[in-house]
C-alpha cells in the first residue's frame, strides 16, 4: 500500500515538473523567435538609414564650409556636424559614388547646382517621416520585448523553481531530478536569463522633422548660392558627375 502511494507520488511528481518545463520551454522559443525576429529588422532598416545619410552627405558635399553647414542647422533645425567627416565629404571616390546616379537639372553651372541642392533638400524630406515611423516602430517593439523578458523572468524564477523540483524529490533521486546546487545553480540561471534587446536609439540617425522647401526656400538658396560661389570650381567638377 506504501509503495503504491510512493508510485503515485512520483508519477505526480514527475508529471508537474513536465507540465512546468514544457510551459518553460515554449514561452522561451516564443521570446527566441520574437528577438531573432527583432534582431533582423534592425539589420534590414540599416539600408533605411543608409539612404537617408547618403542625402545628408549629399547637403554635406555642396555646402561645405563649417560655417554653412551651422547656418543650414539654424534654418532647419537639422544638426549636420555629428555626420560631418572630412574624409568622406573629400574623396573622390565617394563623391562619384554620392551623386553619379543623380540628374542635372538647368542650363547654367550655378543653375544646375542649385537645383542640385533643392532635389537633395526635397529627396531627404520626403525620406523623413517613414524613416522615422519605422524607427519609432522598432522603438515600440524593442520596449515590449524587454517588458516580456521581464514578466518571463518573473513567471519563471529558476531559482525558485529549481527549489521547487528539490521539495518535490524530497531527497529521491528520479529520471528529472535537480542536482544542480551552490554556485552551479547560480550559474545555470545566469545562463539562461535574457539580456535585454538594444534600443535602436543612439544606433540609427533620428532627425525628427524638416520643414518644407517652400517655408525655407529662400534661406538655403541663399546658402547654396554662396556655396557655389565658394566653391565654383569644385562645384563644376562635381556636376560633371552627374548623369545628364
Amino acid at each position: 500500500m506504501n509503495n503504491g502511494f510512493e508510485d503515485l507520488a512520483e508519477s505526480l511528481s514527475l508529471e508537474v515538473k513536465r507540465e512546468i518545463a514544457e510551459r518553460y520551454f515554449t514561452h522561451r522559443k516564443v521570446i527566441e523567435e520574437e528577438i531573432e525576429e527583432y534582431q533582423e529588422a534592425l539589420k534590414n532598416f540599416e539600408r533605411e538609414e543608409e539612404k537617408i545619410l547618403r542625402e545628408l552627405l549629399r547637403l554635406m558635399v555642396l555646402l561645405k564650409d563649417p560655417d554653412l553647414l551651422e547656418r543650414f542647422e539654424e534654418i532647419t533645425g537639422l544638426h549636420l556636424k555629428p555626420y560631418y567627416d572630412e574624409y568622406i565629404l573629400s574623396s573622390p571616390t565617394i563623391r562619384k559614388r554620392l551623386f553619379r546616379k543623380l540628374r542635372s537639372r538647368g542650363f547654367t553651372s550655378k543653375g544646375k547646382f542649385l537645383r542640385l541642392f533643392e532635389d537633395t533638400y526635397k529627396r531627404l524630406w520626403e525620406k523623413l517621416p517613414l524613416y522615422q515611423r519605422k524607427l519609432s516602430f522598432l522603438e515600440h517593439w524593442a520596449r515590449r520585448i524587454n517588458e516580456d523578458i521581464e514578466e518571463f523572468h518573473r513567471e519563471y524564477d529558476l531559482g525558485s523553481i529549481f527549489a521547487f523540483f528539490s521539495s518535490l524529490e524530497g531527497g529521491t533521486p528520479s529520471e528529472m531530478a535537480v542536482s544542480i546546487e551552490g554556485g552551479s545553480r547560480e550559474g545555470l540561471e545566469e545562463q539562461l536569463r535574457f539580456a535585454r534587446v538594444p534600443s535602436p536609439q543612439g544606433r540609427f540617425v533620428d532627425l525628427k522633422g524638416l520643414p518644407r522647401w517652400k517655408e525655407v526656400s529662400g534661406k538655403l538658396l541663399a546658402l547654396a548660392k554662396e556655396a557655389y560661389r565658394r566653391h565654383s570650381g569644385e562645384a563644376k567638377q562635381l556636376l560633371e558627375i552627374l548623369a545628364t
